[in-house]
């Protein structure tokens, strides 16, 4: 079925409103079940996948233009009636991209209506989770670590309360993209970096672009006595610093970082992995922590089979596969989401 034609059958509208469901729970927060059965609903079916990347898009171009958001949210309380229950209903107005920009407004115009919201994230001790932000920017969250995200018109903040989260940030010069962590802020418009909070500190590498740093919090009212605001640091790309919990962020001590060792920092997030040598124990820790789809070790022999090459995070069956050719390895599916890995005899 040609989605673009000028036909758009009852079927294309199904799919198109699905679409849109689907990124307002994603924009509410997925859990890692949810997240990978929208992965699954969007690999299903092409015309799936396509009615997001339409409905994305119209989003976006709603928030580049706030000019017509006016005469949007108008529009659709004339036309759609739109209360939360009845959004299933919502009528399509035209074909192609013109329904999925119906479907965006509509999507935007419920969330504008409920106000700001929150969304919280969580990893546990042993996974890992990357989070695509519904303004482009991509969160991924270390084990063991714990942010909540508000996105509002006027500023993008995120509050990291445990462990460490790298952050690809979308760039958008009108909203800012601040990180709080441990009384400390860094903020960004469009750049690549990485907070850890832990004992001693918060540290922040800069991986890609510049960031501010400042213990002055951006939302606090000015003193009404004339007080010097402290001068933020600024970091760039290929810096780190570390701001002890009783230091000012502006007297900190910023170091250069080697390629080496900024590779090796950025390792945990990496859609990519590079194995030297490594006992396939440590490497099914690293699978295991991006994926749904889990290994698991039959046998302690198994585990000190050592591996080399390079392999990208998310494909586990390709990664399987590989070890099964060596003939080193015996695969076994036990089910859709568990995969066991055992000595050849």
């Amino acid at each position: 079925m040609n989605t673009s034609s000028s036909h758009f059958s009852p079927e294309d509208d199904a799919i198109e409103t699905a679409a849109a469901e689907w990124l307002l729970e994603r924009e509410e927060g997925f859990t890692p079940v949810r997240a990978a059965q929208f992965a699954a609903w969007r690999m299903a079916d092409q015309r799936h996948d396509a009615a997001v990347v339409r409905t994305e898009r119209a989003l976006s171009l709603i928030a580049e233009m706030p000019a017509v958001r006016g005469p949007l949210e108008s529009r659709l309380a004339e036309e759609v009636k739109v209360v939360r229950p009845a959004f299933r209903r919502t009528p399509v107005w035209a074909a192609g991209l013109a329904a999925s920009l119906a479907l965006a407004a509509g999507l935007w115009w419920m969330v504008s209506f409920r106000g700001p919201s929150t969304q919280h994230y969580v990893t546990a001790a042993a996974r890992q989770q990357q989070v695509s932000l519904v303004d482009g920017s991509v969160l991924n969250l270390n084990v063991s670590s714990e942010v909540q995200v508000a996105l509002t018109p006027s500023v993008r903040r995120v509050t990291l309360t445990a462990g460490e989260a790298h952050f690809d940030v979308a760039h958008d010069t009108s909203r800012p993209f601040i990180v709080s962590a441990g009384g400390v802020w860094v903020r960004a418009v469009g750049t690549a970096f990485s907070v850890r909070l832990g004992d001693q500190g918060v540290e922040v590498l800069v991986t890609e672009g510049k960031v501010e740093i400042t213990r002055d919090d951006p939302r606090a009212v000015p003193a009404p006595a004339p007080v010097a605001p402290a001068e933020p640091a600024l970091l760039v790309a290929g810096e780190r610093t570390l701001i002890a919990r009783d230091s000012s962020a502006a007297g900190t001590k910023v170091e250069r970082v080697s390629a080496d060792a900024l590779q090796a920092a950025v390792r945990w997030h990496s859609q990519v992995m590079t194995f030297t040598d490594l006992p396939l124990r440590d490497a099914v820790i690293l699978f295991n922590r991006r994926n749904q789809q889990q290994l698991v070790l039959a046998d302690a022999a198994v585990g000190e089979c050592r591996i080399g090459g390079t392999f990208a995070a998310d494909q586990v069956e390709a990664f399987v596969r590989l070890l099964a050719q060596d003939g080193d390895v015996v695969v076994e599916r036990r089910s859709a989401a568990e995969i066991v890995l055992r000595r050849a005899p």
